[in-house]
C-alpha cells in the first residue's frame, strides 16, 4: 500500500475511535445517572421527578431527544440461598459474575454478589433502551465496562 491509502486508513481508524469514544461516554453517562437514581430510590420512598436527569447532562447527552424512562420499580432483591442454589458456591457465583461482565476490585462480599446480580439486567435493559432510542447502531458484541464508586 502506497503512503497516501496509510494516512487514508490511519485517518479514518482516528474518526472511528473518536465515534466510539463518543458513544461510549454517552452510555457511561447514562448508566452513572441510573446508578445514581437507582440509590436514590433505595434510600427515600420516593423519587423526585427533577433528579431523574440533570439539566446539563441531558443536554450533553441527548439535546433534542428525552432520555430513556428509568425503571418504574427496584428490581426483585436475590438472596445468598439462591444465588448457591443458582450458581452451587461462592466461587460459582464468582465465575457467573466474570461471564456476565461483572468485576469487583478485590473479593466480593454476599453483598456485593447480591446487588450485582440484581441489578444487572436492570442496567443492560436501561443501556439497550438508551441505544434504541438514540439509534446507535454497530454495538452488537461490544462490551462496556462501568465502574460504579
Amino acid at each position: 500500500m502506497g503512503k497516501k491509502r496509510i494516512n487514508q486508513l490511519l485517518n479514518q481508524l482516528k474518526e472511528n475511535q473518536q465515534a466510539e469514544l463518543r458513544n461510549a461516554a454517552a452510555i457511561y453517562s447514562v448508566a452513572q445517572i441510573a446508578v445514581d437514581e437507582l440509590e436514590a430510590i433505595a434510600t427515600t420512598d420516593l423519587p423526585k421527578p427533577e433528579r431523574a436527569i440533570p439539566a446539563g447532562i441531558a443536554s450533553r447527552i441527548a439535546p433534542a431527544t428525552p432520555a430513556p424512562a428509568l425503571p418504574a420499580a427496584v428490581p426483585t432483591q436475590l438472596t445468598q440461598a439462591e444465588l448457591l442454589q443458582r450458581y452451587g458456591s461462592y466461587n460459582g457465583c464468582r465465575s457467573a459474575a466474570k461471564a456476565l461482565g461483572i468485576h469487583f476490585p478485590k473479593n466480593p462480599s454476599w453483598p456485593q454478589l447480591i446487588a450485582a446480580f440484581s441489578y444487572i439486567d436492570t442496567f443492560r435493559q436501561l443501556i439497550h433502551d438508551y441505544a434504541q432510542q438514540q439509534e446507535i447502531r454497530n454495538l452488537s458484541g461490544v462490551r462496556f465496562t462501568v465502574t460504579l464508586k
